[in-house]
């Protein structure tokens, strides 16, 4: 069975590099820009793995989680956010959002690829 990793960046540039370093580590990828389409493709899709960037239009990373969250079929799927920087009260933001973890941008392949395998 494939892995499957529902990525949401709200920059294309962002999207693509998750994807090529997830679909070279043999994951299939769906992609979503913002937190509307985050619910959308996740209930179609049925991830493995979300990886949310917290910034988005219509509803950002928080939200999204939080709507994740109360789905049945997402209670226990890990999900990471992606931060472009680590403020105070962030990582207590994000466990609140009922993230699993969280990375902070920019994202080298071996740091991406090491939180994945440790949450699946």
């Amino acid at each position: 069975m494939e892995i499957r990793i529902l990525i949401a960046d709200d920059t294309l540039s962002g999207r693509e590099l998750l994807r090529s370093i997830l679909e070279s580590s043999g994951y299939e990828v769906v992609e979503a820009e913002d937190g509307e389409q985050v619910l959308e493709r996740a209930t179609a899709f049925e991830p493995h793995l979300v990886i949310l960037d917290l910034q988005m239009p219509k509803f950002g990373g928080c939200a999204a989680a939080v709507a994740l969250r109360k789905i049945p079929a997402f209670e226990r799927t890990p999900i990471v956010a992606l931060i472009a920087a680590l403020p105070d009260g962030i990582p207590e933001q994000v466990a609140q959002a009922g993230f699993t973890g969280y990375l902070v941008k920019p994202i080298g392949p071996a740091r991406l690829r090491q939180c994945v395998a440790s949450l699946l």
